[in-house]
């Protein structure tokens, strides 16, 4: 799945920002390469580090949260796989990122069908304000969830994550 989100977003001439270096990242970059795309790469200490298209080398960060700032302030929308733990903390670390006032609000397009029942049982776990499931749109296959990510980034002259 993220091998295909890498290569439609490539298709459509979006800048893909990717972070860490894991099998994900991985995956997604070898989509954006594949169809010649571009790719910036964010990582932190003890990360190998994808190579950004730009500069040969990663974009590291001090730590993860500082990674995900600065993807988030690179970014114009996110698409987020299916994952474990880590998946679901990345996404309520954005939310919490995205409620400070200096923060750049990010629409994410959460991908597969595994979140459907899982962000609105979050939200009621978490007693967050029902609000925080109009900050992310589904989709069930990598083009839809392209195809929804364009609805909320006009043109691909910005970046994508």
């Amino acid at each position: 799945m993220a091998e295909a989100v890498g290569a439609e977003l490539a298709r459509r001439g979006y800048v893909t920002v990717v972070r860490g270096d894991g099998s994900v990242a991985r995956a997604t970059a070898a989509g954006v390469h594949a169809h010649s795309g571009q790719l910036c790469a964010i990582s932190w200490p003890g990360h190998d580090g994808l190579a950004d298209a730009a500069t040969g080398k990663p974009d590291f960060q001090a730590d993860p949260l500082r990674a995900l700032a600065r993807v988030l302030d690179l970014a114009d929308g996110v698409i987020l796989l299916p994952g474990g733990l880590g998946t679901v903390v990345t996404m309520l670390q954005m939310w919490l990122y995205g409620q400070q006032p200096q923060a750049p609000y990010r629409q994410t397009v959460l991908l597969g069908s595994e979140w459907g029942p899982r962000v609105p049982a979050i939200i009621e776990v978490l007693e967050l304000d029902t609000q925080m499931s109009t900050l992310v749109s589904y989709a069930q296959e990598p083009k839809a969830a392209v195809e929804a990510f364009r609805y909320y980034v006009s043109s691909p002259k910005g970046r994508s994550s």
